[in-house]
């Protein structure tokens, strides 16, 4: 495992490469969000966008302790919640190893996460108001709806930055996301910098995977057989974006007139 002095080095030039200044009178934010998804393909009944707001600070020691936790559990580097499935590497992980990790990991996300926050939208949602837009995908309506809201909570509390977005890039819809981003950039919600990382190297991203699969089953159904931790991110510093239909009919209206002049 790397010296801790070494990894705040290699995590300080991966935070200048994002938002291009270590000057904290020149940095375009001060906050970002780490996005992944869950259960975002066109068979999918509900779908999942979520992760964690992390200001600098709070990006370099999530990094250090999460390496740390896997190291513990004796869980290979990079933590991907779909290797605990059926035809996943950690498939044979015990129910009370399960436990032990989860109970672990959940302690790091909370106490070094600004805030975790979820979007979720089911298909019939989907449908009635994106119907016949092939270019916005479940996965691309869900994050406009969760950085409408990022937006709108930034405008209530104050809050006077942009917030960057860092989704994975090891995603099916980056084409769809990068449509509507100067959509979102034009509604004044406080959209900063769009980056695609792999979550092979950013712990903010795996921790992400984790937050949008919790939500996502714990949807589905209850978490259990050793899961059950993972009911503890849902804290006072989580929120779940309830849908807006209105602003998503807006949304839906600029794309088909972009579609009819194109």
């Amino acid at each position: 495992m790397l010296a801790e002095e070494s990894i705040l080095e290699r995590l300080e030039h991966i935070w200048w490469v994002l938002h291009h200044s270590e000057e904290k009178n020149r940095m375009a934010v001060s906050a970002t969000c780490y996005i992944d998804e869950s259960g975002t393909d066109s068979s999918s009944a509900v779908a999942v966008v979520g992760g964690v707001m992390l200001n600098q600070q709070q990006f370099f020691w999530l990094d250090v302790e999460w390496r740390k936790c896997l190291c513990r559990h004796h869980i290979p580097w990079p933590l991907h919640m779909r290797e605990f499935g059926p035809r996943g590497k950690l498939k044979d992980l015990r129910s009370e190893e399960r436990r032990a990790l989860f109970t672990d990991a959940v302690k790091v996300i909370n106490e070094t996460k600004g805030f975790s926050v979820v979007s979720t939208l089911n298909s019939d949602q989907y449908r009635t108001v994106f119907k016949g837009i092939s270019s916005m995908s479940m996965y691309a309506a869900c994050f406009a709806n969760l950085a409408m809201l990022n937006g709108l909570s930034a405008q209530m509390s104050d809050y006077q930055r942009n917030i960057a977005y860092v989704l994975d890039e090891g995603n099916d819809y980056k084409h769809e996301i990068l449509e509507a981003y100067p959509l979102l950039r034009n509604a004044d919600l406080r959209v900063g910098s769009l980056t695609f990382e792999s979550d092979n190297g950013l712990s903010a991203l795996q921790v992400a995977d984790v937050v949008s699969w919790a939500t996502r089953r714990k949807q589905a159904s209850e978490l259990r057989s050793g899961f059950e931790p993972l009911t503890d991110l849902f804290d006072d510093k989580h929120s779940e974006v309830p849908y807006e239909p209105e602003w998503m009919l807006e949304v839906a209206e600029k794309l088909r007139a972009k579609m009819q002049t194109e």
